[in-house]
């Protein structure tokens, strides 16, 4: 049986023979000593700490001293004001710039230097030019975008008209 307690130590006994080992050795007290120095041996040769033989109930009566803590409290974090501001100025400017580049893009202020395209200033430039359009064929195409030009998107796309049917084609 020592064999097989010596082979159980050095982990070289399979599953099923150690259940053999272990019943005679919950039986047998000198089994019990011989296990209890062949792992003092062990230890020695692996240069394992050897502790004194009442360790267990020296550390078990420490154990049983100690208070119990059923759930530790909970540990509060005290945010100094500059990070609690932080957050919401942070917010703020965000919505800020949102809100400039929004009225800047949708009321012509672009950005300082933008030239206006040369064919614009051109026509800009250029008198009136009288063009001959039929008024029924054009009446109902002005009416329909002139809905538009209360709209602040439409505002530097949107030209001003007058319209007015010649006395002679009525």
């Amino acid at each position: 049986m020592k064999e097989h307690l010596s082979a159980l130590i050095d982990g070289e006994l399979d599953t099923a023979a150690c259940t053999p080992v272990l019943a005679e050795l919950a039986g047998d007290g000198e089994l019990k000593r011989d296990l209890h120095d062949w792992q003092l041996i062990s230890d020695a040769m692996h240069d394992h700490p050897i502790l004194s033989p009442d360790f267990m109930t020296k550390f078990s009566a420490r154990l049983a001293t100690e208070p119990v803590v059923i759930a530790p409290q909970a540990f509060k974090r005290k945010r100094s004001l500059f990070k609690r501001a932080l957050v919401p100025f942070s917010a703020a400017a965000s919505i800020a710039f949102v809100g400039v580049a929004s009225w800047q893009a949708y009321s012509g202020m672009g950005m300082p230097g933008q030239a206006a395209p040369a064919a614009i200033e051109r026509v800009a430039s250029n008198d009136t030019v009288n063009v001959n359009v039929d008024a029924a064929r054009i009446h109902d195409y002005l009416v329909a975008h002139r809905e538009d030009a209360g709209s602040p998107f439409a505002g530097q796309d949107m030209v001003s008209i007058s319209y007015q049917v010649p006395q002679s084609r009525q």
